[in-house]
């Protein structure tokens, strides 16, 4: 079976392997049971409607979240723009050269992307570390110690993981993609504003998402689903407990506080208020300038990369249709303007 990018269905039948990227149930207007299940092919996701099935159903047929499929899709118009409608669906399994065409990664090496955090981290100090190695000094209980302990161990899911299951970064690497290039926007504004401590705010964006490794399930194809203890805590949480958990090990390896508990604080308190609101999922709300950067910082790449997702889609000179969250709380159409230069 080969793949046939949506883009290019035109109206009619197909049949082509794809990704399955979530799957919701609805009703008819006759309350019959329907499934709005939403399919990639690497390049474009589109969710279509498949009729008098439910989600247990397709559960009992081996289609989940995240599983590669062979989807058979009617193609046809309704009030002017395309319809899809799945007709048959059946799990199968990819030989790994046409998988990687199904999935959609970030523009650089996620692998690269986790080595610079690293290397990142290891240079926000300004002290001399060994940047060819993830080891730090078995003494050195810094920032810097405590993010290179955390990260070192989960190398492989911070690679492969999703940042989020919809919204941002929504891909395989995600999060080291969108953890990497608020890195670098960190050292440009410290640059800028001499008052933020370079290490405390680069250790904290690096460790600001960490609990998504906990709180998310990434699938070979970069589709993320939430985990139990995910709905029952959430990340900035499960990112304070990960930490909590280092600076008590370390602290009983050694026989005292190992840390020291202002730094341990501060950034934990990131953690907690990186979301800026408690209406947006807030612990706290950003009490340290490194605090209130770093949310404002997360918000800017979840943001720009909303832009370039919805950008990739559209011709110079247009407006989009309605996107949600770019703009705050609520939908707002973008503009891309015919005159700058966008990748």
């Amino acid at each position: 079976m080969s793949i046939i990018k949506f883009a290019a269905m035109d109206l009619g039948t197909y049949e082509t392997d794809t990704v399955v990227s979530a799957i919701n149930q609805a009703t008819t207007a006759n309350n019959k049971p329907m499934i709005k299940i939403t399919l990639s092919d690497g390049e474009d996701s589109t969710t279509a409607l498949m009729f008098d099935t439910t989600k247990k159903d397709l559960a009992v047929a081996g289609i989940e979240e995240g599983v590669t499929a062979v989807a058979q899709i009617e193609v046809t118009e309704y009030k002017g723009n395309k319809s899809y409608k799945v007709i048959n669906i059946n799990p199968v399994k990819l030989p790994e050269d046409e998988l990687k065409q199904l999935i959609k990664l970030p523009p650089e090496d996620p692998a690269n992307l986790v080595n610079e955090i690293i290397l990142q981290i290891k240079q926000s100090s300004g002290r001399a570390y060994d940047l060819t190695s993830y080891d730090v000094p078995a003494d050195d209980f810094s920032l810097t110690a405590l993010a290179i302990r955390i990260i070192a161990p989960n190398i492989k899911p911070f690679t492969r993981s999703s940042a989020a299951k919809t919204m941002h970064h929504n891909i395989y690497g995600g999060l080291a993609y969108h953890t990497c290039r608020m890195i670098r926007a960190a050292y440009a504004i410290c640059e800028v504003y001499p008052l933020l401590n370079r290490e405390l705010l680069v250790c904290g964006v690096a460790l600001h998402d960490i609990g998504k490794l906990v709180e998310l399930k990434t699938s070979d194809t970069g589709i993320a689903t939430y985990t139990d203890v995910g709905n029952l805590l959430g990340h900035p949480l499960l990112g304070i407990e990960l930490i909590d958990h280092e600076v008590w090990a370390k602290s009983q390896a050694t026989g005292t506080r190992a840390y020291n508990i202002e730094e341990v604080r501060m950034i934990k308190h990131m953690l907690a208020s990186h979301h800026g609101q408690p209406e947006w999922g807030a612990i706290r709300t950003p009490l340290t300038p490194e605090a209130m950067i770093l949310h404002e910082l997360d918000m800017i790449d979840s943001r720009m990369y909303m832009y370039e997702e919805t950008f990739s889609g559209m011709e110079p000179g247009t407006s989009s249709d309605p996107v949600f969250g770019i703009a705050g709380e609520g939908k707002a159409v973008v503009y891309k303007n015919s005159f700058s230069k966008y990748e």
